[in-house]
């Protein structure tokens, strides 16, 4: 065992001057000990956090929508230009990719990825430091092009920003802007880049654009894990910070836990069952609000809208006026129905029928625990209510086990239920925010079964439902 005895120990520097012990070491002192500077604690390993970007878009391709967002979006609109995806032309030396390619065809040419909800990037929030970095080149002359980063609000409205401009060449070169965001009401990132402003028919490519919380702009990396901290030791109770997911992990059992059982079994930090969902103190959207859901929400089905006619498409002939599942209108007309899975008992009706309706884009979810829906008589029974934080998409939001948090089981009345047109409502046991919520529709029984059983099962019909807070 060794000993150090220092009678005399100052640093000169705020930030270069460390004392740093192994895990095994203790440090006391004899007489007072003196601060003359604000000291900080080690701050929390970071790991996930190298390209923001990278987990909404494409970097090396941000023409083509990403499949992993459930928006489904790319860089493909903008301002007085047109946009495109080129093969033809090679990205920077050790970057790669797919240039999008832009073509100006008036003043002020931009991208249009500012200013709504579906182009916030990443939560953020005011005194934080970002910067956003991105590599171009121009077709044939020099041109004066701009990049901005703005604020935002969780609405997508942005607050301010940052816009340098920058001379782009034939050649390759890599651009930065550097923002210590201001405004209190600030909880989004958003980014854009423009084209040059003197002509129309300038064309400019763009490629490897990465956003990360840092003053400056680091080695790019297209969205791959950070591993950085991974070849530390492991040791059991370490627990690191998910920069995407602004959540904890825990190491457990020689693994680390993201996730937390149905009742924190698995002792992971900020999270709520397979679904990953946040409480109220984590930061969950907890408001009371009627009809949080419209037809502007991202959805997902399946099963829903069949077609078990001889001819034709029995559906459409059936619902000629086909609503869309959250219009929300009330009807007793069977040419308005939101959902119909033709008439068949069962036939060939697909079971179970799945609707995921993505409800907010705050990470931390919104907490919600009622369903209003207008019914037919011939109605769907008995309903499992899930919820998710996870990266859900079309390829994979009906694996229950693996992606979602089950809620609650909901009876809605089924065959032969009787009042058409008239609203049904039900609440569903909930005190978590979710991103996303499904309804699992698995029977048409006029009885309310206990998950998971199931009952009899055929077609049926509804008119449009929305979702609650209360």
């Amino acid at each position: 065992m060794g000993q150090l005895n220092v009678g005399y120990l100052q640093g000169t520097s705020n930030s270069g001057f460390k004392i740093t012990l192994t895990k095994e070491s203790t440090i006391s002192h004899e007489g007072d000990v003196r601060f003359l500077t604000s000291q900080s604690y080690q701050d929390l390993p970071v790991y996930g956090s190298k390209n923001f970007l990278a987990h909404k878009f494409y970097p090396l391709d941000l023409f083509t929508p990403n499949p992993n967002d459930a928006s489904n979006i790319g860089w493909t609109s903008g301002n007085n230009v047109t946009l495109t995806r080129d093969p033809s032309v090679a990205g920077p030396t050790g970057i790669g990719g797919v240039p999008l390619k832009m073509v100006t065809s008036g003043t002020d040419p931009y991208i249009l990825s500012y200013n709504s909800a579906a182009w916030n990037v990443c939560p953020a929030a005011q005194g934080q430091q970002w910067t956003f970095s991105i590599y171009a080149k121009a077709a044939s002359t020099a041109s004066q092009c701009e990049m901005f980063l703005f604020e935002s609000t969780e609405g997508g409205n942005y607050v301010s920003f940052s816009n340098p401009s920058f001379t782009v060449t034939t050649s390759w070169q890599r651009f930065s802007v550097t923002r210590t965001l201001q405004s209190a009401a600030t909880t989004n990132i958003q980014v854009r880049v423009d084209g040059p402003h003197n002509g129309p028919n300038n064309t400019v490519w763009w490629v490897g654009a990465q956003l990360e919380r840092a003053s400056s702009a680091s080695t790019f990396a297209d969205g791959g894990a950070d591993t950085a901290k991974e070849d530390s030791p492991h040791e059991t109770g370490s627990i690191q910070y998910n920069a995407e997911t602004q959540g904890l992990r825990l190491y457990k059992d020689n693994v680390w836990v993201n996730e937390a059982g149905t009742t924190n079994v698995a002792g992971a930090v900020g999270n709520i069952g397979t679904g990953g969902g946040f409480t109220v103190a984590e930061g969950a959207i907890n408001t009371n609000h009627q009809a949080v859901t419209g037809t502007e929400n991202p959805i997902l089905f399946e099963g829903l809208r069949y077609n078990d006619g001889t001819t034709g498409d029995e559906t459409l002939g059936a619902t000629s006026n086909t609503r869309s599942f959250l219009e929300y209108v009330s009807s007793s007309n069977s040419s308005d129905f939101a959902f119909h899975t033709g008439h068949s008992s069962p036939g060939n009706v697909n079971w179970p029928q799945f609707l995921a309706v993505k409800v907010t884009e705050w990470t931390f979810g919104q907490v919600l625990n009622r369903i209003r829906w207008y019914k037919h008589g011939n109605m769907v029974g008995n309903v499992n209510v899930w919820g998710s934080n996870q990266d859900v998409h079309r390829g994979n939001f009906t694996q229950t086990a693996n992606l979602w948090t089950y809620l609650d089981r909901l009876h809605f009345g089924g065959q032969g239920s009787g009042s058409e047109g008239g609203q049904v409502s039900r609440s569903f046991n909930n005190t978590a925010g979710y991103r996303w919520y499904m309804l699992e529709m698995v029977d048409i029984d006029s009885s309310a079964l206990a998950y998971p059983s199931v009952g009899t099962q055929g077609g049926w019909a509804a008119y449009p439902l929305t979702f609650d807070k209360t």
